[in-house]
């Protein structure tokens, strides 16, 4: 199966091994032939899944790990090749597909064909990702091959200060402790294959005060890559990419990949590679190559504009504002012994409406909160969600590209995502190497016609799932929302703040005119939200709310839950009222003191300016020659 890959054998052997086997047997050959056509892989897994015997002789593992090998034999293969060839690639591919494995041998094999060792302060090649969860999962699949090659791997990403990444990078091979970055508490060197987040490397390598001459490391960089390529560009790192690879050899070798390639790629790939061999494997692992970048007419029409993996399926769901967090929690209820992710547009609605599933499903399942916390507190609970075979992760977009968790069963998405595109790569968490996956969202009834523009723009299919929730279970649900913010002054706020977020990031999304913001049903959605009272907000000024049915329950009298934090507001509100107090006295005595001004004969009332209006009116008439002048004096200045 290997024998016609272009890499080293001691590279070749490190993979085998990495997979837990050296020579396939008949029945992963037997497997990997089955591989080549979708339908035959379908009816393996169905029959894996009737006859449970079968699973004796070809079990599951095998099977996907046959069929992964199958893509290595095509789309590796071909990546390999096109590099060792000197070539620039452009590399589309579904998610979970092994994209990252692609780029890391054959800059692996290009390292060690071009010089046998490496000092310890040149960098040959660079990894550009978008997030530091994406750059410490690249770092580990490296990590997983180094035993067969003298290189060293470093990480360069933000959450910590810049003076350490420098005082890392100088070592020279002594341990060093912990900065405070979980993915790198390992001893520190010198590294030759740099793997970093964009505006990382571009002040270590722009800022002349920080004593490291990284420009000078990287005259001998062989290649570049830069990995989910559209999310950096989405990020707004497309200053910092023009800045890095201005300071990179032209004469580097350029990889360029990614899961989807909008059009404003091509600026970026016009800029930073010359004459590129443009790769695509189909949603159905066909693999389509063109050369200079640019589909060639036989393919042309073949090239999906989204690449989504085919055993993905894909559902989405209307119900009422009212109804959303109904229909989540009826969802997870049934699907509370599987694997799943939550996307939410914000961090807050992410506290608000997490720790209410939290309480849920206490007894239940596993539900842990991610999103921009502190480093160290994400790797935790990814690392967790990872050890996990069933439980619930609620999380922001900080989960959506790259990061690799196994065998999640479903992600749903509470709303759709800030741009259209960001949709297939929520999804895309799922149904990584040919395992099977589902992906819901939940739409109201003003974005349904999202699905249809999904269809038409992302070539991805939507099959409609019905999920009922009576008035009845949402008014209880608004009552339990609601009295859970009466008794804790925190979740009042969290809850406001959440609503107000969702406001704020619905204006943002690109598909307004799908997704129209007019049409937004905010009273009942405010009830979703649980919310007692309606925020005074700046986009909803123009709104008519006076639907909402407030609570009676008077929100200046909740307290906080925390005793110290409720003092303190009883000590700011006291402050205010003495203020307010002596503001009112002083206003009355001012207004004592203050002669009164007697009224000006002269000044004009309302009726001088009544009648000033009617003597232009019959100016304005007279100029028209729609009254004489006899019938304009007899009234302007009667007798």
């Amino acid at each position: 199966m290997w024998k016609d890959v272009p890499i080293s054998l001691e590279l070749r052997l490190a993979v085998e091994q990495k997979f837990g086997f050296e020579e396939p047997t008949t029945v992963q050959m037997y497997g990997a032939r089955l591989s080549q056509h979708s339908w035959k892989v379908n009816l393996i897994r169905r029959i894996n899944e009737a006859v449970p015997k079968f699973t004796d002789i070809f079990d599951e593992d095998t099977f996907y790990l046959t069929a992964f090998l199958v893509v290595i034999g095509s789309f590796v293969k071909r990546c390999i090749a096109e590099f060792l060839a000197r070539k620039d690639v452009i590399v589309q591919a579904p998610t979970g597909s092994g994209k990252t494995l692609s780029y890391a041998l054959p800059v692996i094999e290009i390292l060690m064909k071009a010089k046998r060792e490496w000092k310890k302060d040149e960098i040959g090649a660079v990894v550009l990702v978008p997030s530091r969860e994406l750059a410490g999962q690249v770092k580990a699949v490296f990590e997983a091959f180094l035993s067969v090659a003298p290189l060293r791997v470093i990480l360069f990403v933000g959450g910590r200060k810049v003076r350490k990444d420098v005082v890392k990078f100088k070592i020279d091979g002594q341990e060093c402790g912990p900065v405070g970055d979980l993915l790198l508490s390992i001893p520190f060197s010198r590294g030759n294959i740099v793997i970093a987040t964009p505006g990382r490397l571009q002040l270590l390598t722009d800022r002349k005060e920080l004593d490291l001459d990284l420009k000078t490391c990287m005259r001998s960089l062989e290649v570049l890559i830069l990995d989910e390529a559209d999310r950096l560009l989405d990020l707004g790192f497309s200053t910092s990419l023009s800045s890095i690879m201005d300071n990179l050899p032209k004469t580097r070798r350029t990889g360029l990949f990614s899961a989807t390639m909008p059009e404003r790629m091509e600026e970026l790939v016009k800029a930073g590679m010359r004459n590129p061999i443009r790769i695509v494997v189909g949603g159905e692992e066909r693999l389509l190559c063109s050369s200079n970048g640019q589909p060639e007419e036989a393919v042309r029409d073949q090239l999906p504009s989204e690449t989504v993996p085919f055993s993905l399926k894909m559902y989405y769901a209307v119900v009422p504002a009212q109804a959303k967090f109904v229909a989540l929690t009826k969802f997870l209820k049934k699907h509370k012994t599987e694997k799943v992710l939550v996307f939410f547009n914000t961090c807050r609605c992410v506290d608000y409406f997490g720790t209410y599933l939290e309480k849920i499903f206490k007894n239940a399942t596993s539900v842990l909160l991610l999103h921009g916390k502190k480093q160290h507190q994400r790797q935790k609970l990814f690392d967790h969600f990872q050890s996990l075979s069933e439980g619930m992760l609620i999380t922001t977009d900080v989960m959506t590209r790259g990061v690799d968790i196994a065998d999640i069963d479903w992600v749903v998405q509470f709303d759709p995502p800030r741009k259209s595109n960001w949709f297939v790569h929520r999804c895309g968490r799922t149904a990584r190497l040919g395992k099977p996956g589902k992906a819901l969202i939940l739409l109201m009834p003003n974005e349904e016609g999202y699905a249809d523009f999904l269809t038409k723009s992302l070539n991805v299919t939507l099959r409609r799932l019905n999920i009922r929730c009576p008035e009845e279970v949402c008014l209880k649900m608004r009552d339990k929302l609601r009295a859970r913010a009466a008794n804790s002054r925190e979740i009042l706020e969290l809850g406001t703040k959440a609503f107000v977020g969702y406001i704020q990031a619905y204006l943002l999304r690109d598909c307004r005119i799908v997704c129209n913001f007019k049409e937004l049903d905010v009273v009942n959605l405010a009830y979703c939200f649980g919310l007692l009272r309606f925020p005074v907000m700046r986009e909803l000024r123009a709104r008519n709310i006076s639907d909402f049915v407030r609570s009676s329950v008077n929100t200046s009298s909740i307290p906080y839950s925390n005793p110290k934090s409720e003092e303190q507001r009883q000590s700011v509100r006291q402050q205010r009222r003495s203020v307010s107090k002596k503001r009112r006295t002083n206003r009355q005595r001012t207004d004592v003191n203050k002669p009164r001004k007697r009224r000006n004969r002269s000044s004009i009332d309302a009726r001088d300016l009544a009648e000033l209006d009617n003597d232009y009116r019959l100016l304005k008439r007279l100029k028209r020659k729609k009254i004489t002048k006899k019938e304009f004096d007899e009234q302007f200045a009667p007798d």
